[in-house]
């Protein structure tokens, strides 16, 4: 394919104001000599900010540099992977930036990214962000907006979630495409898809002209708030002259002397053009000069040695010195022992291959002999006759030397001292070390109540947490050192007391129940009776002495039954029972109603009811539950008597009477709320006189007579909500709370009913035995003093004490 010339003009618009030299859009065109630009192209960014108008242009200079940067220096192998290594590493200085700052200041940012190579255009995508792309006279706008599908029937705007900033991953969309000379392209905001047809869009960039096509573009979105536009062109490049050869220079002079008479006589002579001219030829000849002629330096010197030895005249000799005889400079030593060398030594170069071999044995033999001959040597030496003090005894017997004992004791009692001495100076230095570690996490803990506001009390205490942590590594604060023990003790209530100022959280003091009587066995439901006053029933005193778990084994799922005070768990209610003319199935749900614990199980010939009756279990099948079909999760919850069931149908509750379980259940939502798409994925239902639908951002639903009337969003939780399993509500229908179970980040939250403001987050220590990262259950028992809850993690049922709400950061601010 024939190169493309690629023509562009951009314009950024903010409140009517036209911004030159803006940091929201980036042209790069590399020269054509660097390596990069072959591997790489020409690269083309536009960005939409969405967020404070103030650091709009900081946030794109960090985006449009980022890409920049990474795009031309990153290892990738081909331009679509560079474009995506780039969009990442944006994103990530994006969302570092952004968490320096107030979470009302942060922004996000909307990019596209096109890099052409040659004919191909590479195009990398992160909403919110728009194209439009007119190639071979076919139209396309990247992303697709419902308006310009004619089979869509909702042009609601879609929710864009993952622009650069918002979170620390982000996945681009990719897109090719192949240009020719006269296609077009056109990145601008997201609002623009808005203000054109695809008819208009397909005549304006059909015209070639960027600057018509600013114009009519900005014409028409020149009443949003920020517009940004860049438009490109697609040309064949125009083919450079070529400068004529120069004539040869006889036939220049010959010119010169035909028209020399017509010129004038005082013209200077133009000089020549350096660039046009051929390099000067070289003047040297190709033939090699010769070789210069040996020296001659006679007959050998061993001839001339040989000469000189053979006796000569006396006439010779007369009036000279006599001749010297050559000195012999070879080697003097000689193969004879012990003065000649073992083994001659050669270089390797020159060695056989059998020699090379061999060597390695030969130095082995000579290292064995060198030994021997030195140990028959100090036998020699023993031997010697030599004056030996005897002691009295027998005189032939030898007397060794006596022993240094004091020698000995003097090292030990030197190197012990030296031992103690080390040990001390380490113990010494550690107890500094430790203390100074202690001091320092007392000073990040203190600044916490100096912090201005929440989000410096908040980056304040992460600083006096990763102090804490350090100190709590050191060996030295342990109980054995009481003093640095108290201090460190101290030191993390009063940490805990500022996390739960700050951040509102409080922590559970638990007890464990019961564990779960197989190896993987996990509880999914916790039923605990309220207490009741003025019964004197003996079968109900005996129901309510007992809690009420429900495992999670798909298949054979049990109802055990747990002391109040805690015990080991005995089944209840187990598959495979015998309850009247039915079988006990798998059971899917268990609940309290009234004054006596029910379950519902699954059966293949549907679904049915167990309720007990004076000590023994009674059956009633559910009504048209042999049509249902078998839900991931079937919550069941009463109210007045009644059961609502959520799970059976999607998208819809189905409440049967108090009385008449076996009747057909009727529809409690209306035919229109059971379509939407909040509706369909919702988690988890809980009834109080309202129904609440949970999402799994924390989203509650709030439905009264079929209709939805509102919903309740968390308010200033910190850290935001990951994703919540299961809630519960307390109260009544005016007044109470909302507890939610979020294991990803092992907490448990209270929220008020009303208004969804967090009263406080619930966590356990990291030194105990239980963790919330398995919650799976959770009950509050409010009939007593102070509300009681009880939650399963995993295999265990614990119990505890719900913590009063904590203070907030202003009141525990104050002296």
């Amino acid at each position: 394919m024939q190169p493309l010339e690629l023509q562009t003009g951009q314009r950024v618009a903010v409140a009517g104001t036209i911004l030159n030299n803006s940091a929201r859009t980036l042209v790069v065109t590399p020269v054509l000599h660097q390596p990069v630009a072959i591997t790489r192209g020409q690269l083309l960014v536009l960005c939409e900010p969405v967020g404070p108008t103030e650091r709009a242009e900081h946030a794109c200079r960090i985006v449009t540099k980022t890409i920049r940067q990474t795009f031309y220096e990153s290892d990738a192998t081909s331009a679509a992977s560079a474009l995506r290594l780039a969009i990442v590493a944006a994103n990530k200085a994006l969302y570092q930036d952004n968490m320096r700052c107030a979470p009302d200041r942060r922004i996000t940012v909307g990019v596209t990214a096109a890099a052409l190579l040659g004919n191909d255009l590479f195009i990398a995508q992160v909403q919110p962000a728009q194209l439009f792309l007119r190639t071979g006279n076919t139209l396309r706008a990247i992303p697709t907006h419902p308006s310009w599908d004619p089979a869509q029937v909702n042009v609601a705007h879609v929710a864009l979630t993952g622009a650069l900033g918002a979170s620390l991953f982000v996945e681009p969309e990719f897109f090719r495409a192949v240009v020719q000379p006269g296609d077009a392209l056109l990145l601008s905001s997201s609002a623009l898809v808005t203000r054109f047809d695809p008819p208009t869009m397909a005549a304006l960039l059909a015209s070639g002209d960027t600057a018509a096509i600013l114009d009519a573009a900005y014409e028409r979105a020149s009443e949003l708030a920020a517009i940004e536009l860049l438009a490109l062109t697609f040309k064949t490049p125009q083919p450079q002259p070529v400068a004529p050869p120069p004539p040869a220079p006889a036939r220049r002079l010959a010119n010169w002397f035909r028209r020399a008479p017509d010129l004038p006589a005082h013209q200077p002579t133009p000089a020549p053009d350096s660039l046009a001219a051929p390099p000067p030829q070289p003047t040297f000849s190709p033939n090699p000069l010769p070789r210069p002629a040996p020296i001659d330096l006679g007959e050998p010197l061993a001839e001339r040695v040989a000469q000189r030895a053979t006796p000569l005249p006396p006439s010779s000799t007369l009036g000279e010195d006599p001749p010297r005889l050559p000195i012999d400079l070879g080697d003097t030593l000689t193969d004879a022992r012990p003065y000649g060398l073992r083994q001659l030594v050669r270089p390797p170069s020159t060695m056989t291959w059998r020699e090379r071999l061999a060597w390695p044995w030969f130095a082995l033999n000579d290292i064995v002999r060198e030994w021997r001959r030195e140990r028959q040597l100090r036998r020699k030496s023993l031997t010697v006759s030599s004056y030996v003090p005897r002691g009295r005894g027998l005189t032939y017997r030898r007397t060794a030397p006596p022993f240094p004992w004091q020698l000995l004791l003097i090292t030990v009692l030197v190197v012990a001292g030296a031992v103690v001495y080390g040990m001390n100076l380490s113990q010494r230095n550690n107890l500094q070390l430790a203390t100074e570690y202690l001091v320092a996490a007392e000073e990040r803990v203190a600044a916490v109540r100096t912090a201005p506001n929440e989000v410096a009390a908040r980056e304040a205490l992460q600083i006096a947490q990763q102090a804490i942590e350090a100190a709590r590594a050191s060996a030295e604060i342990t109980v054995t050192n009481p003093g640095l023990w108290l201090r460190f003790g101290e030191l993390e209530r009063e940490y805990e007391r500022l996390l739960a100022a700050v951040d509102r959280v409080s922590f559970l003091e638990p007890v464990v129940l019961a564990r779960h009587p197989l190896p993987n066995g996990v509880f999914t439901t916790v039923i605990v009776p309220p207490a009741l006053s003025g019964v004197s029933d003996p079968n109900r005193l005996e129901i309510v002495r007992y809690l009420y778990a429900l495992d999670s084994d798909r298949d054979a799922a049990r109802l055990y039954r747990i002391p109040r005070d805690g015990g080991p768990p005995e089944p209840y209610l187990e598959p495979g029972q015998p309850v009247g003319a039915a079988i006990v199935g798998s059971l899917r749900a268990a609940l309290w109603r009234i004054d006596q614990v029910v379950a519902i199980d699954q059966a293949p010939n549907g679904f049915g009811y167990y309720f007990r009756q004076n000590d023994t279990w009674n059956y009633s099948k559910l009504g048209s539950s042999e049509i249902w079909p078998t839900p991931e999760r079937l919550d069941v919850e009463e109210y007045a008597g009644n059961l609502y069931v959520w799970g059976a149908q999607a998208g819809e509750v189905l409440k049967f009477a108090s009385g008449r379980y076996g009747d057909t259940p009727e529809f409690w939502l209306n035919p229109g709320v059971t379509r939407d798409a909040a509706v369909l994925s919702a988690i988890d239902m809980a009834v109080d006189g309202s129904i609440y639908l949970l999402q799994t951002n924390g989203t509650v639903l709030v439905f009264s007579f079929g209709q939805l009337v509102g919903q309740i969003v968390p308010a200033n939780v910190s850290p935001l909500i990951t994703e919540v399993t299961r809630f519960v509500i307390t109260g009544a229908p005016d007044a109470g709370f909302i507890f939610m179970l979020e294991p990803a980040n092992e907490r448990i939250l209270q929220l008020d009913k009303r208004t969804g403001a967090l009263i406080q987050q619930l966590r356990v220590r990291a030194d105990g035995e239980i963790n919330l990262s398995q919650l799976t259950a959770l009950s509050v028992d409010t009939s007593g003093a102070r509300p009681v809850i009880y939650f399963a993690s995993g295999n265990v049922i614990a119990r505890a004490e719900l913590p009063p709400p904590p203070r907030s950061f202003r009141d525990e601010a104050q002296p």
